[in-house]
């Protein structure tokens, strides 16, 4: 068997390299890693979810950027995820950024539609990964309710997620990687302030938006083993968008994009003609 990787300094190692930057916008502070302009003009926007910030994404970052121009976020505190899919939109016009990619993973996945709903003009390609169609599956995930998310403290949050993903199981050493990657990301990674917010903006989602693009500017990414997404949540995604591209990682979990990243980069390649 392999040696578990050690995503937690490699996670540290890449903030010293390339630390994000605030940027306020519209009254609300993002932090963002912007790669710059790349040959070809083109930027991708990448969205993490509820666990993840900007430089969760650091290995599709690092492949990517002498090729395209990439824009990795983390949201202000914001409990609304409409208001966050139209501030990510107001990030990128004071980027310069003009029209872009978007992949978004988990809330981020949910993010992406509602950024295609509400600002088709303004994006390529998307890439749905790791995520969701209906609220009604957040319901379905015993996700707790917007009062009880508001009557509990931020750090009383953390920790019961905390627990949650201890019983996540290891099959393979990247499994047990990333479950302690996202403990000290739990950890260190938010303020209970912030972790909040994101829990809000989670439980007050009523109907996320159907992204109105074409079938071949989307792309479906999934995992067979996702500890978070169930099969038939996967499937209600797939057949929200049909002759969308679909692209199922045999292994990975819910962040394949951490575990295999190589892969993970070859998809986003290959559907960007990079």
């Amino acid at each position: 068997m392999s040696a578990e990787p050690d995503y937690i300094a490699e996670a540290n190692a890449f903030r010293a390299r390339s630390p994000a930057q605030a940027i306020a916008v519209r009254g609300s502070v993002w932090r963002a890693i912007d790669t710059g302009p790349a040959p070809g003009g083109q930027a991708l926007l990448l969205c993490p979810g509820t666990l993840g910030n900007a430089d969760i994404f650091r290995k599709v970052i690092e492949a990517l950027a002498p090729d395209i121009r990439v824009i990795s976020v983390t949201y202000p505190m914001i409990g609304d995820f409409l208001r966050i899919a139209d501030g990510a939109v107001a990030l990128l016009d004071r980027l310069d950024a003009g029209r872009a990619h978007v992949l978004g993973s988990s809330l981020g996945g949910m993010l992406t539609q509602a950024i295609g709903a509400r600002h088709p003009d303004r994006v390529g390609r998307l890439f749905v990964a790791n995520s969701i169609a209906t609220a009604a599956a957040i319901r379905a995930a015993k996700f707790p309710p917007e009062d009880v998310v508001l009557g509990t403290p931020g750090e009383a949050l953390k920790s019961a997620v905390a627990r949650n993903l201890a019983q996540w199981p290891e099959p393979r050493p990247e499994m047990a990687a990333i479950k302690r990657f996202l403990a000290d990301e739990l950890a260190n990674g938010f303020t209970g302030r912030a972790f909040k917010a994101r829990l809000l903006a989670l439980s007050r989602v009523t109907e996320i938006p159907a992204a109105a693009v074409s079938p071949e500017r989307l792309t479906i990414l999934q995992s067979d083993d996702d500890q978070l997404v169930a099969a038939e949540v996967r499937q209600g995604v797939v057949d929200r968008y049909p002759g969308a591209h679909v692209h199922t990682f045999d292994w990975g979990g819910h962040f394949p994009y951490v575990t295999r990243p190589d892969d993970y980069v070859g998809v986003i390649r290959s559907r960007l003609g990079l």
